[in-house]
């Protein structure tokens, strides 16, 4: 199938493993073939297995041109991400964070690495809401509450228990008086 988009298609693109929603895995060994496509630019991985991260790292070195992204879709993986070799993230916790997530690559970038992994660690507390429902369903609701009319999850994913939406107020306060932005 990415093949088949890449050969249609004079955009660059970036693979996505996220089996949780599609039931379908990205191997490394396929992530290493389609990597060799020239439009194929890199790779997004949300399955939350580092292992996985790091094969799809090794797997972009064999890109010819040497131009090949991993992205960690996993937003507590990225500074790991980053210090394994691979590009950075995509980060689900930017539509709340947006300072913050952007600081743990641009900290790395300035070699300030344990700042950087502060920076990652920080938003711990917001993803400790995750529990209360789909993450995509939490982080919407946190941008509700932040003022931003985003609409809602699609159903089933469209409902956070009144639990759940106080925890966000308390953990969106919290970090707004830590700075975290």
């Amino acid at each position: 199938h990415y093949k088949a988009i890449a050969v249609a298609v004079d955009l660059p693109i970036v693979l996505y493993n996220i089996p949780a929603r599609t039931g379908n895995t990205l191997s490394p060994s396929t992530v290493a073939k389609l990597a060799q496509i020239d439009n194929i630019v890199g790779a997004k991985d949300s399955s939350g297995n580092f292992a996985n991260i790091l094969s799809y790292i090794e797997a972009g070195k064999a890109k010819k041109n040497g131009k090949f992204s991993t992205l960690s879709g996993n937003d507590q993986l990225i500074i790991w991400t980053l210090l394994a070799g691979g590009t950075g993230g995509i980060a689900g916790c930017a539509n709340v964070y947006p300072y913050t997530m952007s600081s743990i690559y641009n900290l790395f970038m300035e070699g300030k690495i344990e700042e950087a992994k502060a920076a990652n660690a920080s938003i711990q507390s917001f993803r400790d809401c995750f529990k209360y429902g789909n993450p995509n369903t939490i982080v919407k609701t946190a941008v509700k509450l932040l003022g931003y009319e985003v609409g809602p999850c699609r159903a089933p994913f469209n409902h956070v228990p009144e639990a759940g939406i106080e925890a966000v107020k308390k953990v969106l306060a919290e970090n707004e008086a830590k700075g975290m932005r």
